[in-house]
């Protein structure tokens, strides 16, 4: 049991950083390929990567006729929606941005929740407002000035839409993840949300920007479309198998971590004392939101 725990840890850890590595290599490869077409390109690789390793492990792949529909409703939020805003979101603010707002989507859950008819307790609540206010924060990048303009809310309202669809997403799917299996849900609504995304990036954007791309972003694009989508949820996955929900969602508080340090160490996105206060606040609002939610679930309904 130890050595299983053990190993959870350590693939909850990897994914963590993986998920949190996607947003300093997309930033270099979007100033010279569109969003659309970054977004709907890499997630039909991560859509063949994952159908490849449910071959190789012999999982069932065939998808019920009778939830089609259900997967392709799912996939224009979960994908096409939630990586049209990202891409687009991306091209418009620094990478840290970007992985600290998307930790709004534990926020998003809670008022989903809500929504559901779920009882929220006052910590809850209290979680929310806190993590909104480490966004303003984090956008503002000031501790002595309010700089807030619509230039520099245009992206962060873009992550926010992205951070509630990821939320939807997850919430819709876990009936079918229980009844379907996790990976076999992923990789369809992966696999459709590419495929009505890439006619949509056509349409503004040509295939002929790939040539614009020398090996190094060649190999940025390729790397965020296995690495922190294909290979992290499949430790993400594991990890619940050992860990549990509540424990691999205390894992997930490490990719702002890793998506700011990256950003900060290799690609020279700059860390201010705002924008690390900020961060930090978003982060204890999202476990306060994240407690309360885990309290609420063992309440008779």
């Amino acid at each position: 049991m130890r050595g299983s725990r053990t190993t959870g840890d350590v693939l909850m850890f990897g994914t963590a950083m993986l998920m949190g590595s996607s947003y300093p290599f997309a930033k270099d490869v979007l100033q010279v390929m569109s969003p659309l077409l970054y977004s709907a390109s890499r997630y039909l690789v991560a859509a063949l990567f994952l159908f490849a390793v449910m071959a190789l492990m012999r999982k069932p792949m065939a998808l019920p006729r009778r939830d089609w529909l259900s997967m392709l409703l799912l996939s224009l939020v979960g994908v096409t929606l939630f990586q049209a805003c990202w891409g687009l979101a991306m091209a418009r603010s620094a990478p840290s941005v970007g992985s600290i707002v998307m930790t709004t989507t534990t926020a998003f859950a809670a008022i989903l929740a809500w929504f559901g008819g779920r009882r929220l307790p006052v910590l809850g609540w209290a979680g929310i407002v806190l993590a909104f206010a480490g966004v303003v924060l984090v956008v503002n990048n000031s501790l002595s000035a309010f700089t807030l303009s619509f230039g520099s809310l245009d992206g962060t309202l873009l992550w926010m839409l992205s951070a509630f669809a990821w939320a939807l997403y997850v919430e819709q799917c876990a009936p079918y993840n229980l009844r379907l299996g996790a990976l076999r849900v992923m990789a369809w609504t992966t696999l459709f949300g590419s495929l009505v995304l890439l006619p949509i990036s056509l349409a503004f954007d040509s295939l002929g920007e790939f040539g614009r791309l020398d090996d190094r972003l060649l190999g940025f694009w390729l790397y965020t479309a296995i690495f922190p989508v294909g290979v992290a949820f499949l430790g993400l996955t594991a990890g619940l198998e050992r860990l549990g929900v509540s424990r691999v969602m205390v894992y997930m508080y490490l990719i702002p971590v890793a998506g700011v340090g990256l950003s900060a160490a290799f690609f020279g996105d700059p860390l201010t004392a705002a924008r690390v206060l900020g961060g930090l606040i978003v982060l204890a609002g999202v476990i306060l939101t994240r407690v309360a939610l885990d309290r609420a679930a063992r309440l008779p309904v």
